[in-house]
């Protein structure tokens, strides 16, 4: 998840709307204490920020599977034991199932439901039986941790237009992605 909150802070820092917003509801469910499992549940926008960056910049690129038997996909036939490539960076910015697929909006995860088609185009822990089994854990940790950082710092990239995604494992800043770290209440 260090990969997601890092994209999420890079997101944010072009966003200031959003960042206010995630910080605001920081706040006023946090205060100032320590957060809690129980939190969790009443940081939506927190959760929504978390997604939006997950759905921009998953940590897989590309899944891979080996059919077990013949079947057919979309039309095509695919032998047993063909290698079936998905990738969720293209799923995840396809104008079918995503409004405006390149900006970042967090609100998008605020409406949606489970009959929404965004919703079956959302796989940045895999689906299915082969679904990621550390994901409740990674989506509550990312969550407090954004809320619990969005009170009292601000976070802005450095450069914000240079930054450019590397495929390997996972999707990663290029070159790193220098932060600039503030004191939330610090003007511009």
């Amino acid at each position: 998840m260090a990969s997601a909150l890092t994209w999420a802070w890079h997101l944010l820092g072009s966003a200031p709307h959003a960042a206010t917003a995630l910080r605001d509801e920081a706040l006023a469910v946090l205060g100032q204490r320590a957060p809690t499992f129980a939190d969790y549940t009443r940081l939506p926008y927190a959760r929504a920020v978390v997604d939006e960056a997950l759905r921009l910049y998953p940590p897989a690129w590309l899944i891979t599977r080996t059919s077990r038997e013949a079947d057919v996909l979309a039309g095509r036939e695919v032998p047993a034991g063909a290698l079936v490539v998905m990738s969720p960076w293209l799923v995840h910015r396809h104008p079918d199932l995503w409004h405006d697929p390149e900006r970042f909006d967090p609100s998008r995860f605020l409406a949606t439901g489970a009959s929404d088609p965004a919703r079956l185009g959302y796989l940045p822990f895999g689906a299915g039986p082969r679904l990621c089994i550390g994901r409740d854990f990674a989506l509550v940790e990312a969550t407090l941790i954004m809320a619990t950082i969005a009170r009292r710092w601000r976070c802005d990239p450095v450069d914000a237009a240079s930054v450019r995604a590397e495929p390997l494992v996972t999707v990663r800043p290029a070159r790193g992605l220098p932060m600039r770290v503030r004191p939330a209440q610090e003007p511009d």
